[in-house]
């Protein structure tokens, strides 16, 4: 009986770090959503994100404008992380930077519209010349961000070509 004791606690002993290196179930789901992103036109971004709280870690998700049609420069923050010393741009967002150059009464709108229906733990928007980025924790299910997915690219589509021309 002391042998089987014996073998059953170094089985256990064996197996106890297969078990805490086993992902939790936000892992995967990050996890997941990355390899969505990668399969659908999208790239990760691990640098650090535009806010000066860094407390928060966020995960930019970068969508490139063609190479043609460059992107106003901007950034937007969200209300709940951003200053009051920034100015509106939305009844949620703040401008971090002001678009250079300003963006068409139709791009705005859309803007406007698009930022209301992110994920709320989107906390920043930023665009430059080649690239849209979306600052954000990674906590929306997959169901639910394959149904958004195209809304970002739509978004990314309609801000491609409103940059400095030539």
């Amino acid at each position: 009986m002391a042998i089987w004791a014996c073998l059953l606690i170094a089985v256990l002993l064996i197996l106890s770090p297969m078990v805490w290196l086993r992902p939790s179930p936000g892992e995967t789901l990050r996890s997941r959503l990355r390899q969505y992103v990668r399969r659908h036109g999208g790239e990760l971004d691990f640098t650090r994100a535009p806010l000066a709280r860094p407390d928060i870690a966020l995960i930019g998700y970068r969508l490139r404008y063609p190479i043609d049609e460059k992107g106003a420069a901007f950034v937007l923050v969200r209300n709940r992380v951003a200053s009051e010393a920034l100015d509106a741009a939305t009844p949620d967002w703040r401008w971090r930077e002001v678009p250079l150059p300003s963006l068409d009464d139709a791009r705005h709108q859309a803007l406007a519209a698009w930022l209301e229906s992110l994920p709320d733990d989107v906390l920043v928007v930023e665009s430059r010349e080649q690239t849209l980025r979306v600052w954000w924790q990674e906590g929306v299910g997959l169901e639910r961000f394959e149904r958004e997915w195209p809304t970002w690219l739509a978004m990314r589509d309609t801000l491609a070509g409103s940059g400095r021309k030539g």
